[in-house]
């Protein structure tokens, strides 16, 4: 189709309302992409059309909720899923059979898959969510690769079992567990035994151990302790602005509702945009060039994170030393007591030296309970600009640190308790994924481990109870 005849589709399969302004209008390789908003409701909605002017996604975030109406049973929600699918792939339920649904706080997912052995293809198929009143409000359609052949044999599970029993290892840390992400009650941080290797997928029809992915090999990493900060002069009850930086020549042009947090956004007053244009390009440069965006804890107030996107020059040549002296000043002022808590990532072959054409120092610190324990996955950032001395990015912890010294870190379990808690618990189950190694779409029939009651993967075992943690989905 034509770019008008794409434009006229698309805009046949959703009544855009008359108060709603076009914001990407985008026609790639493969598909063409409309996006349209009312910005004081918040409300969108994103149109994906193939070029042959089929719909492969659709998303529409208006509040159509009503009160006074009675919502509809998880059934009729149902019917109006297929009716949706079915007006725009009249044929798919010969290929497609529903699977699955899943209840999201403002609809029903309803799930259809190209089965084979009984099992979905991954990244294939359709997915529709429908609101209480009936309304579609997310629809995605993906056709499957190549169909493939189902193996003669498997690998029996006892030589997968033997295979992880001769390789892992627990390793001790404290993990911040979230309620969409893990099978527990409440967000919080624990103490707790990972193991590892923690990326157990293996090729099922191979019949000797074999993972479907070959992950290289962790570069070690080295940490160095902090310092006791000696400028006793550092201020500490600078105002959010200052910390960030931002002006009186800026102004705040979007604030938006992130749920734990708020994000910022400022820019110049006297910014223009040099052109109007509907591409996704052009849609980046109008909600990012020369911006600064900050995220901003509701519960504490203060600053998890912030980036400057607005290129600030200064007669500055500091060294990476200096930068270091600026990054744990700043670090002073927004994180109390930073140095019993963070670790300085020490880049290999450090020399001290510093590349010219770069104009910014970045550092990454670790974060550690005080007695060496680190919290997984959390990195503290902070960027330094060499020509001004101020900080350009930073990236903090996304919990409260006072949190760290409420943590009982001398294990109840001990790793022998914890291996035999998790073999008691540890299944596999077959399944398709991709195969990445493959130069077309395909899909390759693996073996995943997983926990034998909830049947999806073992993240943790709980260092103090013993518990198995497991993720919330497959």
């Amino acid at each position: 189709m034509q770019k008008e005849e794409l434009k006229k589709r698309a805009l046949s399969i959703v009544n855009i309302p008359a108060d709603f302004h076009p914001i990407i209008e985008e026609y790639a390789e493969e598909e063409a992409m409309f996006s349209w908003i009312n910005e004081e409701r918040n409300e969108g909605i994103t149109i994906n059309l193939d070029l042959g002017g089929q719909l492969t996604r659709l998303s529409i975030e208006i509040d159509n909720s009503d009160h006074n109406s009675v919502p509809l049973n998880v059934e009729k929600r149902k019917e109006r899923a297929e009716q949706f699918l079915l007006k725009f792939y009249p044929d798919t339920l010969n290929e497609l059979t529903f699977y699955d649904r899943k209840q999201l706080d403002h609809a029903y997912r309803f799930y259809y898959e190209r089965m084979v052995m009984d099992l979905p293809l991954s990244g294939a198929g359709s997915f529709i969510d429908v609101d209480p009143m009936g309304n579609i409000v997310t629809f995605s359609y993906k056709k499957a690769g190549e169909i493939p052949k189902i193996p003669a044999t498997l690998i029996s599970k006892e030589k997968l079992i033997e295979h992880i029993d001769n390789r892992l290892y627990f390793q001790e840390t404290i993990s911040n567990l979230y309620t969409n992400l893990h099978n527990v009650k409440e967000d919080e941080l624990r103490f707790v035994y990972e193991p590892e290797p923690s990326f157990m997928k293996y090729k099922a029809e191979v019949l000797t151990p074999t993972l479907s992915i070959i992950h290289e090999e962790d570069v070690p990493e080295t940490y160095a302790p902090l310092p006791t900060p000696s400028n006793p002069a550092v201020r500490k009850d600078v105002s959010m602005k200052a910390l960030i930086g931002i002006t009186e020549e800026m102004e705040m042009i979007r604030e938006v509702d992130m749920g734990e947090e708020t994000g910022k956004v400022w820019r110049d007053r006297n910014w223009k945009m040099e052109e109007q244009d509907l591409s996704i390009n052009g849609f980046f440069k109008r909600h990012s060039e020369d911006t600064v965006k900050a995220f901003i804890s509701k519960k504490t107030g203060k600053v998890r994170s912030f980036s400057w996107f607005n290129e600030r020059k200064g007669d500055l040549s500091l060294s990476r030393e200096e930068c270091l002296q600026k990054a744990t000043e700043f670090l002073e002022m927004i994180l109390q007591d930073y140095y019993k808590y963070l670790q300085l990532n020490v880049r290999e072959n450090e020399d001290g030296e510093v590349d010219d054409a770069s104009k910014k120092e970045a550092f990454s610190f670790r974060i550690h309970n005080g007695n060496g324990i680190p919290v997984q996955l959390e990195t503290v950032i902070v960027v330094v600009n060499r020509e001004t001395g101020q900080i350009d990015h930073y990236n903090g912890p996304s919990f409260d640190m006072e949190q760290l010294n409420q943590i009982l870190t001398e294990p109840a379990i001990s790793k022998k308790e914890a291996r035999a808690i998790f073999f008691n618990h540890l299944d596999f189950e077959l399944a398709w994924n991709k195969d990445y190694d493959a130069e077309a779409e395909s899909y390759i029939l693996v073996y995943q481990a997983c926990d034998r009651f909830t049947r999806t993967p073992i993240r943790y075992i709980d260092a103090m109870t013993g518990s198995v943690i497991t993720a919330k989905d497959k």
